[in-house]
């Protein structure tokens, strides 16, 4: 019978019964029909050990003592003893560390809906000074319709022209006017 190498306790387990239905087959002086009611023999301690992984080695080792009778049932019970003696701190890690990242998406859940808040009350913010600085806009376009022109359009006119700006510098907006004009 071609036997797998184990990884996992299941797994080992698993391998452990499949002996024992091989010693059940082939043994003569075996009167169960359950397999987990088999001897734990030596020989199926030294197969178990040599085809599981290293780490269960050492605990294969202590788990078997030659002056106890144990059947397949009792080495399986303490296979997953050990395993929940090994990996139950890991497991116990592991859930604490879920209840804490489910604490921090709850934070940033939190923190993501505060923000948004206050971004819809700075747009609000925003918008309603946008509301207000049209009214300037207006003022702009009408004093443009009545054909007055911005101090800069006129300083810009006046440049163009060739016009010496440090002595226009100080002057008003309606004399930048009229130059403009005259010079037209």
């Amino acid at each position: 019978m071609q036997q797998i190498p184990w990884k996992t306790i299941a797994q080992g387990i698993q391998c452990l019964r499949e002996m024992a239905v091989a010693e059940m087959v082939f043994s003569d002086d075996i009167n169960t029909k359950n397999a987990d009611l088999v001897s734990y023999t030596s020989v199926m301690w030294r197969k178990l050990r040599r085809l599981g992984p290293l780490e269960y080695a050492s605990a294969l080792a202590v788990l078997k003592r030659e002056d106890m009778e144990e059947t397949v049932l009792d080495m399986a019970k303490k296979l997953r003893a050990y395993a929940n003696a090994v990996h139950g701190p890991t497991h116990a890690r592991i859930a604490a560390v879920e209840t804490r990242l489910q604490k921090l998406e709850d934070k940033i859940d939190e923190t993501h809906t505060k923000l948004r808040k206050e971004i819809r009350e700075n747009l609000l913010q925003i918008s309603a000074v946008q509301i207000r600085g049209s009214g300037t806009q207006r003022r702009r376009s009408l004093a443009r319709e009545r054909g007055y022109t911005p101090r800069a359009e006129l300083w810009f006119l006046l440049q163009d022209c060739g016009e010496n700006m440090k002595q226009m510098g100080w002057k008003s907006t309606a004399a930048l006017a009229q130059r403009v004009h005259e010079l037209k």
